[in-house]
């Protein structure tokens, strides 16, 4: 019993004799006899020794869960230095816009309910840091024309003021890159994993042109030395992306 309770926290330890030096003097004092002295003695002994072990196990119980989390995790970039073993809003950001849009269709799959109500849900992944009202306006007018009466906009930026404050007279739920990892977070382990496997897999952070469906190219402008993504099959098509977070190298 010694050993357990020396190799405990100073909390155990402290309360072990706390209860002793409490305890004990009452013990003695209370009985008119010896043997009565000595047996209440012996009683507080063991009540102390009782709760030192009581109060251990339920630290050790509480500690157990956070201990697990903090090795599964990884504990710096040297762990992790592709910034892809776990869910950030940095990773957000690196992701190409059809990635994006992926990863929040897959969410919504696992997520919603099928008691749920329809909803024209929307992603703004091109827009990493704010997003204006524009796009919310462009969802309300797709709502409209689907007759649907309630929308979500995903993004990996915040939203301003005025995106806000529309968005609230009419039914539409904004969700920014933080509140997304929020989300992500509450579902369970293994579902959250798989979602981290599906963003990250291949190639993640070039972008697909929207014409032709294909990985595009980092090109370099000829009049500024501005670097931007182009489409492979230039000049046929045209489409550009001039990227923020995941700008060509």
């Amino acid at each position: 019993m010694r050993e357990r309770l020396g190799s405990g926290p100073r909390i155990v330890r402290a309360l072990f004799a706390a209860i002793l030096a409490l305890g004990v003097p009452i013990a003695i004092a209370l009985p008119t006899d010896l043997n009565g002295k000595v047996y209440a003695s012996g009683a507080v002994v063991l009540i102390a020794a009782a709760a030192a072990i009581l109060a251990a196990a339920l630290l050790r119980r509480r500690k157990g869960p956070a201990d697990a989390s903090r090795v599964a995790a990884p504990r710096s970039a040297q762990d992790d230095p592709s910034g892809t073993g776990r869910w950030s809003l940095e990773l957000l950001r690196r992701l190409e816009w059809r990635r994006f849009e992926e990863l929040c269709a897959a969410y919504y799959e696992v997520a919603e309910g099928a008691d749920k109500p329809p909803s024209v849900v929307q992603c703004k992944p091109s827009s990493v840091y704010t997003v204006g009202i524009k796009p919310v306006r462009e969802l309300r007018a797709a709502m409209a024309a689907a007759g649907v009466p309630q929308g979500v906009l995903v993004a990996c930026g915040t939203f301003t003021s005025e995106a806000k404050e529309f968005s609230r007279g009419e039914n539409i739920q904004l969700i920014d890159g933080g509140e997304l990892l929020r989300k992500i977070g509450a579902l369970a382990p293994e579902q959250g994993q798989a979602l981290l496997k599906l963003a990250t897999a291949g190639d993640f952070s070039t972008p697909t042109c929207p014409a032709c469906g294909i990985k595009m190219t980092a090109r370099t402008s000829s009049t500024e030395g501005r670097k931007f993504w182009g489409c492979l099959n230039y000049p046929r098509c045209k489409r550009t992306f001039f990227g923020a977070s995941n700008a060509p190298a």
